[in-house]
C-alpha cells in the first residue's frame, strides 16, 4: 500500500514538475518579500481605511485591487494578513502564468522539442513572466497580488485568442477579451504581455497576406477593446492620469526620454547600462545567426515582434496626461522582457541548440545571476530604508510630544520643506523612483508614515514662504536634527535633508 502511495506521489510530481520548478524559481526570487516592509505607497494604504483604498484604485481603473480591498473591508481583514495574502496570490499567479507560456512554447517548437523541453524552455518562460522589471511589483506588497493575478489573466486571455485564431470559434474570442479586461484591471503597465504572447505564438502569422491581416485584426481588436474599456473606467473613476487632450508628439518625446533613461539604468536593479549591454549582445548574437543562415523571414518576424513590443510599451504612456507620465518598471513591465523575447524567437525560428552555443548559455545564466544579486541588493536597501523611516518618524514624534508637554498644544498639521540638497534616498541605500525612497522627503507620505510607525496622527498642510526664508533657506543638513523643526501653534514645519 505504501509503495502504491509513493508511486502515486512520484507520478503526481512528474505531472506537475514544470509548475513546481517555476514555483521554486519564484520563491527563490521573490520569497524574501513575504517579510513585512514598506514603500511610500504602502504607508498610504495602511494609514487609510479599506474604503479609501477601494476608491484610490477604483479611480485609476485598477479594479482588481479595488475588489480585493473591498473584500478585506467586508471581512475585516487586517493589513498584515492582507499583505501575506497578496504575496501568496502573486507567487501562485506568476507560477501558473509561466507554466502556461512554457506549454505554448513547447507546442510552437515541436520541430526542436529536444531543446524546448529542456531547461531553455523553462528559463525563457520564467524570464518572460518574471522578468527583471517585475522586481518593482513586489516592493509594493499590498497590491502585488492583484497585479500578478492580472498578468495571469493576460496570459489566459492570450491562450483564448490563439485558440480563436486556430479554430475560428467566436466564443473563444469573447472569452479572450473577457480575461483581457480582467488583466488590464490588474495594472495597465503589464497588459502588453498579452499582445506579445499572441504575436509570438500565433500560428502561420506570415504564411500569406490574408492570414497576416486576419490574425492581426483578431489580435489588435482583442487588445484595443480592453484598452478602450479601461479608458472608460478611468473616466468613471474620475482620475486625472488619463489624458482628455491627446498630444502624441509631446507625450512621445517625454516617454522616449524617460524610457531611454530607464533602459540604461535598469532602475538600479543592475549596474548602470548592464541591461542595455545584455540586450545588445544577445540582439547582435541573434542577428549574426540570421545573416549567417540567410533567414530573412526570421528577420521580418523578429522586426515585427519588436515593433509590437514597442507599441505595447508606448500605448499606455501616450494615453496618459503628459504631466502624469511616470516611466518606471511597473509602467513598462514588458520592456523588462526583451531578453526572453529574443531567446524565444531564437528557439522557435532558428536551428540553434543552446547546449552547443556556450556564449548564449553564459549570457542567460550571467543575466539571471545578476538579476538575483540586484534583487537582494534592492530588498536589503528596503530594510535599511524602512529602518531610517522608523528612526526619523520616532525622532519627530518624540520632538512633538516634548513640545506638547511644554505648551499643552496638540500638533495636528505638518508642512514639509526641502533643504538645499535634499536626498530622496538614505546614504548607501539602492533605490529608484518609489523603490526605497526616504519617506520623510516625500510631502504626501511623511505624515502617513508617522501615523503608521508611531500612531501619531498628523495631516499635511500648505508651506509658508515666510517660515522657509527665516529658518530653512540655504541650509544643508546630512542627518535629522532639531534645527529642522519649527512648531508654530498646532503646525509642525519640518525641513527634510
Amino acid at each position: 500500500m505504501k509503495r502504491m502511495e509513493r508511486r502515486w506521489v512520484i507520478n503526481e510530481v512528474k505531472k506537475y514538475k514544470v509548475a513546481i520548478i517555476f514555483l521554486v524559481f519564484n520563491l527563490v526570487f521573490y520569497g524574501v518579500f513575504v517579510i513585512h516592509h514598506y514603500a511610500a505607497d504602502t504607508y498610504l494604504t495602511e494609514a487609510l481605511v479599506w474604503h479609501e483604498t477601494v476608491m484610490q484604485y477604483f479611480m485609476n481603473a485598477r479594479w482588481l485591487m479595488s475588489g480585493f480591498a473591498y473584500i478585506c473591508e467586508i471581512f475585516d481583514i487586517g493589513y498584515d494578513t492582507q499583505q501575506l495574502m497578496s504575496w501568496g496570490i502573486s507567487i501562485v499567479s506568476i507560477t501558473l502564468a509561466s507554466t502556461i507560456v512554457y506549454h505554448l512554447l513547447l507546442e510552437k517548437c515541436k520541430r526542436c522539442a529536444d531543446t524546448a523541453r529542456g531547461i531553455w524552455g523553462i528559463l525563457a518562460s520564467f524570464m518572460l513572466v518574471s522578468n527583471v522589471f517585475m522586481l518593482e511589483y513586489f516592493i509594493f506588497a499590498e497590491y502585488t497580488g492583484m497585479i500578478c493575478l492580472g498578468i495571469l489573466f493576460d496570459v489566459i486571455a492570450a491562450v483564448f485568442i490563439l485558440k480563436c485564431i486556430e479554430s475560428q470559434k467566436v466564443y473563444q474570442y469573447f472569452m479572450g477579451i473577457a480575461f483581457a479586461i480582467l488583466g488590464i484591471n490588474g495594472h495597465q503597465g503589464s497588459f502588453a504581455i498579452f499582445v506579445i504572447i499572441c504575436v509570438l505564438f500565433s500560428r502561420d502569422m506570415f504564411a500569406n497576406v490574408k492570414i497576416f491581416l486576419k490574425n492581426n485584426l483578431i489580435i489588435g481588436s482583442a487588445y484595443l477593446i480592453p484598452c478602450f474599456i479601461n479608458i472608460w473606467e478611468t473616466r468613471v473613476g474620475g482620475t486625472s492620469r488619463a489624458t482628455r487632450n491627446i498630444d502624441i508628439a509631446a507625450s512621445f518625446e517625454k516617454s522616449t526620454g524617460d524610457l531611454i533613461n530607464l533602459f540604461k539604468s535598469t532602475a538600479n536593479f543592475m549596474p548602470y547600462g548592464t541591461y542595455a549591454l545584455f540586450v545588445g549582445i544577445l540582439g547582435i548574437y541573434f542577428l549574426y545567426f540570421i545573416i549567417r543562415n540567410r533567414s530573412w523571414k526570421v528577420f521580418i518576424i523578429s522586426a515585427y515582434c519588436c515593433i509590437i513590443a514597442i507599441l505595447g510599451i508606448y500605448a499606455p504612456l501616450l494615453m496618459t496626461d503628459i504631466n502624469a507620465i511616470d516611466v518606471v518598471p511597473r509602467t513598462v513591465y514588458i520592456m523588462g522582457g526583451a531578453i526572453p523575447i529574443i531567446l524565444i524567437l531564437m528557439l522557435m525560428n532558428l536551428e540553434i541548440s543552446p547546449y552547443k552555443n556556450i556564449l548564449l548559455s553564459v549570457i542567460v545564466i550571467l543575466f539571471l545571476v545578476m538579476q538575483y544579486h540586484g534583487l537582494l541588493k534592492i530588498i536589503t536597501g528596503t530594510y535599511q530604508a524602512n529602518a531610517v523611516d522608523r528612526y526619523e518618524s520616532q525622532y519627530i514624534t518624540s520632538y512633538l510630544r516634548d513640545y506638547e508637554e511644554k505648551t499643552g498644544i496638540k500638533v495636528t498639521k505638518m508642512a514639509l520643506y526641502w533643504d538645499k540638497n535634499v536626498s530622496g534616498y538614505a546614504t548607501g541605500v539602492t533605490g529608484y523612483g518609489a523603490v526605497n525612497e526616504r519617506v520623510m522627503s516625500n510631502d504626501w507620505a511623511a505624515p502617513l508614515a508617522i501615523q503608521c510607525l508611531d500612531g501619531y496622527k498628523i495631516e499635511s498642510t500648505e508651506k509658508s514662504d515666510e517660515v522657509y526664508k527665516e529658518f530653512f533657506e540655504g541650509k544643508d543638513w546630512t542627518q535629522i536634527n532639531d534645527e529642522q523643526f519649527v512648531v508654530i501653534g498646532d503646525t509642525l514645519h519640518f525641513c527634510a535633508y
